[in-house]
């Protein structure tokens, strides 16, 4: 397998996995979000749901992520579809857009006030815009691919009666349609949706991901099948392409998925209302500029090193010689070096020649696996660097599965925050890195 795949499998196929279900319920309730006029919905709720995250944190000290946060957010979640839905029937003197971007107005000013009071607050904040993808676990991923499922069979169970409340609200009133119970349950449903999605993907994320498809599929066709097609080629693509650029040239993920599925709008709207012939070459240069800003940031950090030691390194038991047609690049003589190094001397001296950031990362987690106190040596030395945040989180994951718990070290702060250079120096005295002898020399 390609070490392009491979790297992308082993660093953001969560994700990735996340965005393609998150994408397939958000779609379809994009769709339906488009059709009643509330495109600000998702991020009222959103909004509304950190608000009860936050609160609990604040009255509890519980974590973000626990089952009463969980708990207090949907609570205030499914009060909104209430409101919301008893709004839409009652209130005729403003819009239901309207209602719904007072909400957001006042939640959003709620959030930043506990934000300002609540220790760490920069963190919060910093989840509920970007959520925490780059670090799902599987456990995650299946809690909330088990409850978009229990969402989506009830959306498609239920189709016909929320189609027609979302087509025509007049006119299923005149019908004797129970409007406001339909409402209610539609709001509950999407306020279940975002309360799970904002925790893993953010406000920025969940917001591209449910409108923007939506929108990408309804400048093509009106046909609810090939519509929701449509919905979720054009999300997964975006998340494909965002991860990607994100990856490449250490973006922050949710703004680069959002961005790439609003060039897929650009350029989906340019289609219909340009000649074929110039929206093609539109689409041509983007596709190009786009492989280009991969290629060039690929070859970043790849700055000029001291090389003698990639060629042959001494081990105990023989010398490892690399022996190719053609000059080796510097690259290929670290992978197949490090595949065959054992001793923490010949891994230092791999770390000390490496030719950029990623190959650096890569002797660390070698390092770590085969001789873990020379790998933790390594490993601090590189995060006193502040590489990428991709490769600063794979390090940390490392440290983690070597000592079977949290190595206490923050990835959002530098390492010279002064957490993280305590985790440091814990992780110094525990591993006996400044005793005799040395962890490793190269």
């Amino acid at each position: 397998m390609p070490h392009f795949v491979l790297h992308f499998v082993e660093l953001l196929g969560l994700p990735f996995l996340a965005c393609v279900v998150m994408t397939a319920i958000l779609g379809f309730l994009g769709m339906h979000v488009l059709s009643r006029e509330i495109v600000f919905v998702d991020i009222a709720l959103a909004q509304i749901v950190a608000v009860g995250a936050i609160g609990a944190h604040l009255i509890s000290g519980v974590e973000e992520n626990s089952p009463l946060t969980s708990l207090v957010s949907l609570g205030l979640a499914l009060g909104a579809a209430a409101f919301f839905a008893l709004a839409h029937r009652h209130v005729i003197q403003i819009s239901q857009e309207a209602i719904i971007g007072v909400s957001y107005a006042i939640a959003a000013a709620a959030a930043l006030f506990l934000i300002g009071i609540a220790p760490g607050g920069h963190v919060h904040a910093q989840h509920m815009l970007a959520g925490s993808i780059l670090w799902l676990t599987w456990t995650n991923l299946l809690t909330c691919t088990v409850v978009f499922g229990a969402v989506g069979l009830c959306l498609y169970l239920l189709r016909h009666q929320f189609q027609r409340v979302s087509d025509d609200y007049d006119g299923a009133v005149q019908n004797g349609i129970r409007v406001v119970a339909w409402d209610f349950l539609f709001y509950a449903l999407l306020g279940v949706v975002i309360t799970f999605a904002v925790r893993i993907g953010g406000v920025v994320v969940v917001f591209a991901l449910l409108i923007i498809p939506a929108t990408i599929s309804a400048i093509f066709t009106n046909r609810l099948g090939q519509r929701l097609l449509i919905t979720w080629g054009a999300g997964i693509l975006g998340a494909f392409l965002g991860l990607l650029f994100a990856d490449r040239l250490d973006f922050s993920v949710g703004p680069a998925v959002a961005l790439f599925l609003g060039v897929e709008l650009v350029l989906a709207a340019l289609s219909r209302k340009s000649p074929p012939l110039l929206a093609g070459a539109v689409t041509a240069v983007a596709a190009m500029v786009y492989v280009a800003l991969l290629v060039s940031a690929s070859s970043q950090g790849a700055g000029p090193r001291n090389t003698a030691g990639l060629s042959v390194l001494p081990t105990k038991a023989a010398p490892i010689i690399i022996t190719q047609s053609g000059p080796p690049s510097l690259e290929e003589l670290a992978s197949e070096n490090l595949a065959l190094a054992t001793s923490s001397r010949n891994l230092a001296l791999l770390f000390e020649n490496a030719p950029d950031t990623q190959t650096r990362r890569d002797v660390v987690l070698r390092t770590l696996e085969l001789e873990p106190r020379c790998g933790v040596h390594l490993a601090l030395r590189y995060l006193e660097e502040d590489p990428p945040l991709f490769f600063r989180q794979s390090v940390i994951d490392g440290l983690g599965r070597l000592i079977g718990a949290s190595p206490g070290l923050d990835v959002m702060l530098p390492f010279s925050d002064p957490a993280n250079h305590e985790a440091a120096q814990r992780l110094r005295e525990v591993h006996s890195l400044g005793a005799a002898p040395p962890p490793c020399v190269p």
